[in-house]
């Protein structure tokens, strides 16, 4: 294999491709990348036998077809310290050469044909949606998921193919995040839960492009396609708990209030919390909301902010972050927060309800 290429487009493809490369693998080959080349351009793959990515470069000169792997981490730092416009890769043996101007690096390999094989969904169900909208309802739910290990189920985002839409949930059994976007394609007969690591790789490859992305799923993995790149994932196994049926349907208090102050009033009240007592003091009035926080070692804050409120005054606590966690998914404007007592999960949504809602639960103060 000899080719030459543009180190950019070589330095961001590996950059990609590194991040999922197995440093504790109990295989070492999936801490390398496979490079093919042919008249169609060079070809990366990568995978962590959980995860595995295809990237394909198309401004290449290809001067001999051919496979090589090279370390993922050597190549990705080398490649961000070049300045070379191109480089030229050229393997031979057990060696891969990396020319860039007058430099030139002679890096160690293994055989290619050792490298895993990516596994592919052939015949399953396939969605098409928008790039931004999937990045927009994964930062709007993948903040909710259980970070802790052994939730399982809980440890990925729900993705529900419905006709014409696709919703999205994650949830660890104290807040919950819920996005639905439009889509085109078939409604599926299965759960599919994708993996944090899975939906971040994705979310990454689509950036800040404006191109659709294309999902093909089967009942244990899904392959995303973009800007021609394809990203494979492991779905979580467990079953998924029914989340329609706790939220609530009757909520009989609200009020409304503006993102930036809701986000500013607790940001203050949280910096008295302590460790022992992660709680903000909610007490609603009309036109005012007072948030109350303490902590033994540093002492107590009473934080004042402008509400649209009508209703009796109520009292409700909050871990403040949980909270936070929800306002991220928002854009500028009001807040309408839902409510009824301690004991009954709060909705937050600007607008949409139905397209996006956040519900976290209270706790005692």
């Amino acid at each position: 294999m000899q080719v030459i290429c543009a180190r950019d487009q070589l330095a961001e493809a590996f950059n990609l491709v590194s991040s999922i490369t197995g440093q504790r693998s109990t295989n070492p080959i999936t801490q390398n990348v496979l490079l093919t080349a042919d008249k169609q351009g060079l070809e990366l793959r990568a995978t962590d036998l959980e995860q595995s990515l295809r990237r394909t470069l198309g401004e290449v000169e290809t001067k001999k077809a051919g496979k090589a792997l090279v370390p993922a981490n050597l190549m990705a730092g080398l490649l961000k310290d070049i300045r070379s416009e191109t480089v030229e890769l050229k393997a031979s043996g057990s060696t891969v050469e990396l020319k860039a101007g007058r430099d030139r690096f002679e890096l160690n390999t293994a055989d290619p044909d050792e490298f895993p094989k990516l596994p592919e969904v052939a015949d399953g169900a396939s969605i098409t949606l928008s790039g931004p909208a999937f990045n927009l309802a994964i930062k709007r739910v993948g903040r909710s998921i259980a970070q802790e290990k052994g939730r399982y189920a809980l440890n990925g985002v729900l993705i529900e193919p419905r006709k014409n839409a696709v919703e999205f949930c994650g949830t660890d059994g104290r807040r919950l995040g819920y996005s639905k976007i439009s889509a085109k394609g078939a409604e599926v007969n299965f759960q599919v839960i994708m993996p944090q690591k899975g939906y971040s790789l994705i979310s990454k490859v689509i950036g800040n492009s404006e191109a659709d992305i294309k999902i093909k799923l089967s009942e244990n993995r899904l392959v995303a396609s973009v800007n021609g790149t394809e990203v494979g994932t492991q779905l979580v196994e467990g079953q998924f708990p029914d989340y329609r049926s706790v939220i609530p349907k009757e909520l009989d208090k609200q009020f409304v209030i503006g993102l930036e102050d809701f986000r500013l009033a607790l940001n203050k009240a949280r910096h008295l919390t302590s460790v022992e007592s992660q709680a903000v003091r909610m007490e609603i009035a009309k036109g005012e909301l007072t948030l109350r926080s303490k902590s033994p070692a540093s002492g107590q804050a009473e934080v004042k902010v402008e509400i649209e409120y009508d209703g009796e005054d109520a009292v409700i606590g909050f871990d403040p972050q949980y909270i936070l966690g929800g306002l991220d998914g928002f854009d500028d404007g009001k807040v309408t927060f839902l409510f009824k007592d301690k004991d009954t999960g709060a909705i937050m949504h600007a607008g949409e309800r139905e397209k996006f809602y956040y519900l976290v639960m209270p706790i005692d103060i």
